[in-house]
């Protein structure tokens, strides 16, 4: 389970948010979930289609980086949102990331579209463990 807060007061020109949960895949799936909130009415996506997204990085930071910068660059290259994604996370000696990412290509007509995510940024990028969750905070240029 996770929850996500947009900060709508810290970042005026972009678009900044965190997200808590009590693993590490439901802090991936909060953050992706978040991001397209900031691009379209999630909840009225219907899903057609699920994408196979695979990402390796040489630590948590970059892998949620990658993983989100991967979420991007499928918008701009199939034109797809997404509604929802089933993550699997390993560590062995770097962390890499199985994801289904369910969603559809963009329907003009129907999806209720509020902006544009050009980029994630590493400024302020953090992810943490806590005592008991863990922790993630992100700004998107727009």
């Amino acid at each position: 389970m996770f929850k996500y807060n947009i900060l709508t007061e810290e970042v005026k020109s972009d678009f900044a948010f965190e997200v808590y949960s009590d693993t590490l895949s439901e802090l991936f799936r909060g953050a992706g979930i978040a991001m397209m909130e900031a691009m379209v009415e999630v909840s009225k996506i219907v899903i057609k289609r699920t994408w196979n997204i695979e990402v390796k990085s040489e630590s948590l930071e970059l892998l949620l980086y990658d993983f989100l910068s991967e979420l991007v660059y499928l918008k701009d290259v199939d034109v797809a949102l997404f509604k929802d994604y089933e993550i699997e996370i390993n560590e062995n000696k770097e962390y890499s990331l199985s994801c289904k990412a369910h969603g559809a290509e963009i329907d003009y007509e129907n999806d209720v579209l509020l902006t544009d995510v050009k980029a994630v940024t590493m400024y302020k990028f953090l992810v943490e463990e806590r005592e008991k969750d863990w922790y993630c905070h992100i700004i998107l240029d727009l």
